[in-house]
């Protein structure tokens, strides 16, 4: 199964493009125009990665970005904006995002992505054994017996 990415884009090009460049790399990629398709529309939907523009014309990116955490905890969160500002970057540093400038290049997009998708599913992984969630085959086997 791939992965599901949501991509939050105004600028229909930009949008095409990026969900083009997603899906020829093997992702599953959900798209909205707008952050309220994303708070409003689509409630308890659960994603593998976002990729959220800064700039909406209807929400800030930021907006949305908690939403989505608020959501999904552990998300991992890209943030691409065509205008680095400090309170961007704190936004980032305060919630642990990864900031992506435009204009950025697919193959670097596609590598950001998966890296912080392998991340992830060893962060859940761990978490899953330090919960007791995942038994070691020893006890797996002698509970067995």
């Amino acid at each position: 199964m791939s992965a599901r990415i949501l991509l939050v884009e105004d600028e229909l090009l930009v949008a095409l493009s990026i969900r083009e460049a997603l899906s020829e790399a093997g992702f599953d990629v959900d798209c909205a125009y707008l952050g309220n398709t994303v708070i409003e529309e689509r409630p308890g939907v659960e994603w593998d990665a976002a990729l959220v523009d800064m700039a909406l014309p209807d929400r800030n990116g930021a907006a949305v970005v908690r939403h989505l955490l608020n959501q999904q905890p552990l998300l991992p969160v890209i943030l691409t904006t065509g205008l680095e500002t400090p309170e961007t970057r704190r936004f980032a540093s305060d919630h642990e995002l990864t900031i992506l400038p435009k204009p950025f290049d697919d193959a670097t997009l596609v590598q950001l992505l998966r890296s912080m998708l392998v991340r992830e599913s060893h962060a859940t992984s761990r978490a899953q054994v330090t919960a007791g969630v995942v038994r070691s085959s020893s006890s797996a086997s002698s509970s067995a017996a």
